[in-house]
């Protein structure tokens, strides 16, 4: 019964994850690819280079605006909008600081870091089933799988965490725009490092009653 449970338990990990990713990794990427062929089309028609900054997070600067470009479609009346989420292109600068050059350049070192994390997770879960498959539960190897995906998930949301402050920083440096600011309020990706940091806790606790165990059966 047990060790269904546990089986339960990893497969619900693996769903879990693969729906995290999914949300905040696959649907922005497409998001993203979409806005970049949108802007791609724009330079080409209008023969002019832009710098682009996708779905970033925005704040209105006052908050009783309201933008009432919008029309809803069913009454045929001005609707009252307010954006928390945007893509912002602009003339693209000639001469660009060189710390911005290297932000860029780190962004892009932390978004290859962030994919490959994500990948390992999976691979670690599936390698940890396969054991409960052959009846290696309590072994050593299992354990360090487990810390392992609790370290992974810590730096994936620590990274791209970084990462998205990075693109709002640089965003700050080229555009100021009227009504809106870019808001650090949620830079930080707080799923992963909470999942990352309960799933450490459980595997110490998991390690010290495996000592516990060992000792007991030492003794009798």
């Amino acid at each position: 019964m047990g060790m269904k449970r546990i089986k339960f338990l990893c497969a619900v990990l693996l769903v879990i994850f693969f729906g995290s990713v999914y949300q905040s990794a696959v649907l922005p990427f497409i998001e993203g690819v979409k806005d970049g062929m949108t802007i791609a089309k724009y330079q080409l028609d209008n023969d002019q280079k832009t710098d682009d900054f996708l779905l970033m997070d925005v704040v209105s600067k006052t908050y009783d605006y309201f933008d009432n470009s919008e029309t809803n479609i069913k009454t045929g009346e001005k609707a009252l909008v307010r954006f928390n989420n945007m893509t912002v292109s602009i003339r693209s600068a000639t001469d660009k600081p060189l710390w911005w050059k290297v932000l860029h350049v780190l962004g892009d070192v932390f978004l290859l870091l962030t994919l490959v994390l994500g990948i390992w997770v999976p691979f670690l879960v599936v390698k940890i089933l396969r054991s409960l498959q052959n009846s290696e539960i309590f072994e050593q190897k299992n354990i360090k799988r487990i810390q392992c995906i609790g370290i992974v998930l810590l730096v994936i949301g620590i990274v791209d965490s970084l990462l998205q402050v990075i693109n709002i920083y640089s965003a700050q440096e080229l555009v100021n725009l009227t009504h809106y600011n870019f808001t650090y309020s949620k830079a930080i990706d707080f799923n992963p490092i909470i999942m990352g940091v309960v799933i450490l806790i459980m595997n110490e606790i998991l390690k010290i009653g495996i000592a516990m165990k060992e000792e007991q059966d030492f003794t009798v």
